[in-house]
């Protein structure tokens, strides 16, 4: 009988081992989400929009299942401002919801509508921001990369310049990687 209890120990011990490492899984991946929702907002702050955007709210969309992105904006940054715009966080689910927004993040599992997206949005200007290797060839503008573990970003000035935006020679030199 004292066998079976040290082996319900030893199997409680590894469950809840198990579970410890689990949530220290899920604390990485929130960590990811924080990161990029501060590169979000960061990219609002050095980024210099048409004169007609510079009124009203300022949108920042998510479109695509990065739930962890979205609620991080939710609560870090919804009813913040940038300059006298109050910030406005968005969630779209079809192509269709989408109008017009100063920042649209679109999650990896929406990748393949990058181009049409930016097709859509050609006449705004709208930063749109990915994060699938080849989507700035797509026309985004930034695209979210790792190098190595660390969360960083990519930049093609030529998109940028399509949707009129003029991106700080500070976010520039912080990127990875920085396409005319």
């Amino acid at each position: 009988m004292g066998k079976k209890v040290h082996i319900t120990v030893l199997i409680a011990f590894v469950l809840c081992s198990f579970s410890t490492d689990h949530s220290s899984l899920t604390q990485i991946k929130d960590t990811r989400s924080s990161v990029k929702a501060l590169y979000l907002y960061t990219f609002a702050t050095l980024i210099d929009w048409p004169q007609d955007y510079r009124k009203g709210d300022f949108v920042i969309g998510v479109f695509g299942a990065q739930e962890g992105v979205l609620m991080e904006l939710q609560k870090k940054y919804q009813g913040k401002s940038i300059g006298s715009q109050g910030i406005q966080i968005k969630k779209f689910t079809s192509t269709s919801e989408i109008n017009n927004p100063h920042i649209l993040y679109v999650t990896e599992d929406r990748s393949s509508q990058i181009a049409s997206l930016s097709t859509k949005l050609k006449a705004s200007s709208t930063l749109l921001v990915s994060e699938k290797e080849g989507d700035l060839d797509k026309g985004s503008v930034i695209n979210f990369i790792l190098d190595g573990s660390k969360q960083s970003y990519e930049i093609d000035k030529g998109n940028a310049k399509k949707h009129k935006l003029i991106i700080a020679d500070k976010l520039s030199a912080l990127a990875m990687r920085v396409t005319e």
